[in-house]
């Protein structure tokens, strides 16, 4: 399991969860360690050096562990790090007077806004250093997606470009909607600002950093070779960025900020909780893109912040207004006056870790390692292509696609490309991206047409589809294939 170290306003719980996985487990609540090899610890503790001594490392990268640490098994940390001191610390000595860690004057990290990566080695040691670094196509290698996972994902991904393909009712029939004819539109309409109010979204600044596509995510050739504008409409460019959470920061008592687990809210004459989720992302609907950057939807942040991720939240108790896919819808539209103008689909330094699991399966399959511009590029007519479009940081966008084909005509995602940050880093050190295709699909037969097809294939089978935003469920529907 790797684990990617990030400053505080990267950070996204699937990310901290990576962060303390391979030193701390999680059993019935309880903390306990993990017993760490010689050379973990030895990498543990080369990083947490060169935090000290680098001003270009956020504080955030030991302040995670040391925290949980300290606050939930001190006493069992300080008896493992007497015992380790005690049986290796010869050993650790020895191998340290070979090492010579570098000043900050010698540090090569790339760009201060990049990402950190895992405890692991970084790649930024002198040639004097005898401990041997994580060759770049070890990039996950022992994080994969197991086959019953790749193949869930690769079905989820053929259902969707069939819905994608076919008409509104047979993507309504596909979907197995309940209307009368069956439909797969969206039942939310229009901009959705009175709606996103009653629901309880708050619009708030988004961050400074990630709004400059260039200099912080450091995808420039990317997006020349796309033909799209990396800066913010603030400093002269095409990208309008956006932020909404699901609680009020704002919000004040004797004083003090309401935590958002007991803010409240009424719909119908019905108490809802906020759930302190968000969604950041950026609208360029001059070059027709939009990038997902940070995603946290309202189930798994209900289930972070009202119950400690012990378990799930009851779906009633949430907003109904909750796909990432009609948000993103109603930013869209706005002050855009051509709303079918959608080319491309970003999705910026991942942290799930199912979507993670199904990049590095696609890479070792191909047998490339992560890399930058041009990436690799996987066509939605491959398993590989139907397996990134059904992760969970691939689907919301073909039900973008899919849920308002009334107003964007019959469009299709073609093909995946899988990118890394242009930078020094190495490879254990970045979150990859994705980026999707979006191109006009071809009238697709009537109805009953296609139905008939469909009825005279063999064999049958059902496949389920969850429409997620981040790694969340949201929607449930069955595909018959």
């Amino acid at each position: 399991m790797r684990m990617k170290i990030r400053s505080p306003e990267k950070q996204t719980p699937g990310c901290k969860q990576r962060l303390s996985k391979r030193f701390i487990h999680l059993y019935n609540g309880e903390l306990s360690p993990l017993v760490p090899t010689w050379k973990e610890w030895l990498a543990l503790r080369t990083h947490l050096t060169f935090c000290e001594r680098s001003t270009s490392c956020p504080f955030y990268c030991t302040r995670n562990l040391t925290s949980a640490c300290l606050q939930a098994i001190l006493p069992t940390c300080i008896t493992m790090l007497l015992f380790t001191l005690a049986i290796c610390l010869p050993l650790v000595a020895s191998i340290a007077s070979s090492v010579r860690l570098p000043s900050t004057s010698q540090t090569k990290v790339g760009s201060s806004n990049a990402p950190l990566g895992p405890w692991s080695v970084r790649n930024y040691t002198t040639p004097t250093v005898s401990v041997p670094m994580r060759p770049a196509t070890a990039f996950w290698d022992d994080d994969l997606a197991s086959p019953a996972d790749f193949q869930k994902a690769a079905d989820k991904g053929g259902a969707l470009i069939c819905a994608l393909q076919g008409t509104d009712q047979t993507a309504g029939l596909l979907l197995k909607d309940k209307r009368n004819p069956p439909s797969a539109a969206s039942t939310w309409h229009g901009d959705l600002k009175a709606e996103l109010q009653s629901w309880y979204w708050h619009t708030m600044n988004p961050t400074s950093k990630g709004c400059r596509l260039n200099t912080y995510w450091q995808v420039t050739a990317a997006l020349q070779a796309l033909g799209l504008d990396g800066n913010p409409k603030s400093e002269g460019g095409d990208n309008v960025c956006h932020r909404i959470e699901h609680w009020d920061p704002t919000k004040l008592e004797d004083g003090h900020q309401v935590p958002a687990i007991n803010q409240w809210y009424a719909v119908d004459e019905n108490n809802y909780r906020a759930t302190k989720a968000h969604f950041e992302f950026i609208t360029n609907t001059k070059g027709g893109a939009v990038f997902g950057l940070y995603l946290d939807g309202p189930r798994t942040a209900a289930r972070q912040h009202w119950f400690g991720n012990s378990k799930d939240p009851d779906v009633a108790l949430l907003p109904h207004l909750r796909s990432f896919s009609d948000i993103m819808w109603a930013y869209w539209i706005r002050d855009n006056p051509n709303i079918k103008n959608i080319r491309y689909f970003f999705m910026l330094g991942i942290s799930n870790e199912q979507t993670n699991q199904l990049i590095a399966s696609c890479l070792k399959k191909a047998g490339k390692k992560l890399s930058e511009w041009p990436g690799l590029t996987f066509d939605t007519s491959t398993d590989e292509g139907h397996a990134l479009l059904g992760s969970p940081n691939g689907a919301t966008f073909a039900y973008f696609l899919i849920q308002h084909k009334a107003e964007l005509g019959y469009k299709t995602i073609t093909k995946v490309t899988i990118i890394r940050p242009e930078s020094d880093d190495d490879n254990d050190f970045v979150d990859a991206s994705l980026v999707f295709n979006v191109e006009d699909a071809p009238e697709p037969p009537p109805d009953e047409e296609w139905t008939k097809k469909r009825d005279e294939k063999q064999p049958k089978y059902v496949v389920e589809v969850v429409e997620e935003d981040d790694d969340e469920m949201l929607r449930v529907h069955e595909f018959s294939i």
